[in-house]
């Protein structure tokens, strides 16, 4: 009887144990977040003016799109263009993306270098700088079939005259049938060891036939690259907890996130 006893009292706290709740709120006051502003803005040759302004979020935001309506732009050049761009929502039917400021067609000046001046009237700016570089030089598009698959699977080959004497970098992007979808392919490189050739990229044995694929081969400069980059990393280490924490590299000055840059690119469309 004793023995059963000392049993009973053995199991007796881990019962109360179990039997307990130890759930406990607490309150952790955060500092006050500061939002910053966040610009994404391209030049391009015969085609006016596009910015979509915005700006960040702290973590436990809404979801919304934070948009910033009212900003002034100010787009100048080294040889005396001043022009306020307007806020003038446009959604670009082409690809789907919508800009909050948008601008008339300018008569951009390859030879000079563009500013863009952000400011809100909560004293936030961005400032940035680009200039126009030349498209890339592209020598031959192929397109080649897969003998061993039943489906004869296409692949691409490109092939680039790189500049002499410089750094490039480049950019290139495929689209299947239309533009406002998201790639099925893109990527970023630097002629690194290729200064002045002419050399070869290409994909693999990928994609069905019949059908168009839509390809733009960018020339852009050290910048833009950076922000792409940056951007991808921070796309992969999102949610990611086995990631390595990726940092926007940010061309833009003044306290914000952004990218003013031109966009310098060839267009194809090939079908297949």
């Amino acid at each position: 009887m004793q023995s059963c006893r000392r049993l009973i009292w053995a199991f007796l706290p881990a019962w109360l144990l179990f039997g307990c709740d130890f759930q406990k709120d607490i309150q952790i006051k955060l500092p006050k977040y500061d939002k910053q502003l966040v610009a994404e803005c391209y030049l391009e040759r015969g085609k006016g003016f596009k910015a979509v302004v915005t700006e960040t979020n702290s973590y436990f935001d809404s979801l919304r799109i934070p948009v910033v309506n009212y900003a002034t732009l100010i787009l100048r050049n080294s040889k005396g263009l001043a022009d306020t761009i307007p806020y003038n929502p446009t959604l670009d039917i082409e690809t789907l993306k919508f800009y909050n400021f948008t601008g008339q067609v300018l008569d951009y000046d390859t030879q000079a270098t563009y500013s863009l001046e952000i400011s809100d009237s909560l004293g936030r700016k961005l400032v940035g700088q680009t200039l126009f570089l030349p498209p890339p030089d592209v020598d031959t598009i192929m397109v080649m079939y897969d003998p061993e698959s039943e489906d004869s699977l296409a692949r691409f080959q490109i092939f680039i005259r790189d500049f002499p004497g410089q750094t490039n970098y480049y950019r290139v992007v495929f689209n299947e049938d239309s533009l406002d979808s998201a790639p099925v392919l893109e990527f970023e490189f630097t002629d690194r060891n290729l200064d002045g050739q002419r050399f070869p990229i290409g994909t693999t044995y990928r994609f069905e036939k019949n059908k168009t694929m839509l390809i733009r081969i960018f020339h852009m400069d050290q910048q833009y690259f950076n922000y792409l980059e940056a951007m991808e990393a921070a796309g992969r280490a999102n949610g990611n907890p086995f990631a390595q924490p990726a940092t926007i590299s940010s061309p833009m000055t003044g306290g914000g996130f952004g990218i003013f840059t031109s966009l310098n690119y060839r267009f194809y469309k090939v079908k297949y």
